[in-house]
């Protein structure tokens, strides 16, 4: 037997163990079947709940180490569907976002950060070719880019937290997961721009902006990859 198959077997013990419907004897017996084929077959728990987590790459759409607001952007879609996020960056390949979490929520995260990504984009170039901003010489374009951006995903974020949250299983699967494929992941410091007073108005243009953001949730409060920008 594979340890696939394996895993899918003490998982649906200790799932039936945890059922509500389950009576005592029931979930007694389940447990202990689960605990057997652990021992039986030189398996942890880790090892169990690493095998309820999966992964998704994407790619951050920009070379060498990404920008503040790509990294915030990530952050926050990791933050609505209970992922966790790794940044990766080679010399032989474009930089990409790892994200990690349980069932369909990591390739949601993947989706939703490309179609805010391209919303955020959008907004940002039309923000950059107003009249006041095209006056402006390139090094300022960009720095008042950016603060519209972090602007416009402050705002996200505030959307996303009212309802963003994880169950505890699945924090622990996730973590598992971590511990066993990435266990000695550096840390990246992002550094966000000093914000002057010339350039407040880029970052209130960028809130605004973002307010109309708009990441629908379903009925049990969980992130459905339909996202759309408001009227």
């Amino acid at each position: 037997m594979d340890q696939d198959r394996i895993l899918d077997k003490i998982k649906k013990c200790m799932e039936m163990a945890k059922s509500k419907t389950a009576n005592p004897n029931e979930a007694e017996i389940a447990l202990r079947q689960a605990h057997k084929l652990m021992e039986a077959y030189n398996l942890e728990l880790g090892d169990v709940l690493a095998s309820m987590a999966c992964e998704v790459k994407i790619a951050a759409g920009s070379e060498g180490t990404p920008p503040t607001w790509r990294v915030r952007l990530a952050h926050v879609c990791a933050h609505a569907f209970g992922t966790k996020m790794i940044i990766t960056t080679s010399a032989f390949s474009a930089a990409g976002f790892i994200f990690v979490g349980c069932a369909a929520a990591p390739e949601l995260t993947g989706y939703a950060y490309q179609v805010l990504e391209r919303q955020l984009q959008k907004a940002r170039r039309d923000f950059l070719a107003e009249p006041k901003q095209k006056r402006c010489k390139r090094s300022t374009k960009v720095v008042r880019g950016d603060h519209f951006a972090n602007g416009w995903i402050d705002a996200v974020y505030r959307k996303v937290d009212e309802f963003a949250g994880v169950e505890d299983n699945i924090a622990e699967a996730i973590e598992a997961y971590m511990a066993k494929h990435h266990p000695n992941l550096g840390t990246a410091e992002m550094k966000r721009r000093k914000l002057k007073a010339r350039d407040e108005g880029a970052a209130v243009a960028g809130y605004q902006a973002g307010k109309a953001a708009q990441l629908h949730t379903a009925i049990n409060h969980k992130p459905v990859a339909r996202l759309t920008q408001g009227v």
